[in-house]
């Protein structure tokens, strides 16, 4: 897991992540523009999954895990926690579903807040749990996922 601002990890990611031209130009969008705004720009071969919703009490979202992907976590509106964990400390709650590469899991973890100008990218060997609200009301999350093959 790799948790830092946008501004920082375009300096280093074509070190973590060779032939990534087409991630950086996305990553320099995505410090700049708006959500709307990249829905309407072209980045090449880039997986861009556009998600908006209400964050929710911890208990009431699961980890989930990935095989065939890596998700780099992009919030451009509202707030929100993520938790994570080493995927071998957590409990499986539903089978591997290949159709859509998710599994989910029970168990503890550290949160992290991800907003405006911060990412995460998650491995499929991090289990994480998006979408945690912050305090007693909910926040309206848009966010971009980029799913990585891995």
């Amino acid at each position: 897991m790799i948790y830092d601002s946008i501004d920082n990890y375009i300096k280093y990611a074509p070190k973590v992540l060779p032939g990534s031209a087409e991630l950086i130009r996305f990553l320099e969008a995505a410090a700049s523009r708006t959500y709307d705004e990249i829905k309407e720009m072209d980045f090449g071969g880039l997986d861009l999954r556009f998600g908006e919703y209400a964050t929710k009490p911890e208990e009431e979202v699961p980890f989930e895990a990935h095989r065939i992907f890596w998700d780099l976590q992009i919030v451009f509106d509202g707030e929100e926690l993520i938790g994570y964990a080493p995927l071998g400390s957590l409990a499986i709650v539903s089978e591997y579903d290949s159709t859509n590469d998710i599994a989910f899991y029970s168990g503890k973890g550290q949160m992290l807040k991800l907003e405006r100008g911060m990412m995460m990218l998650l491995s499929p060997s991090d289990g994480h749990r998006p979408g945690v609200r912050i305090g007693a009301a909910p926040s309206h999350i848009r966010k971009i996922v980029v799913k990585l093959p891995w």
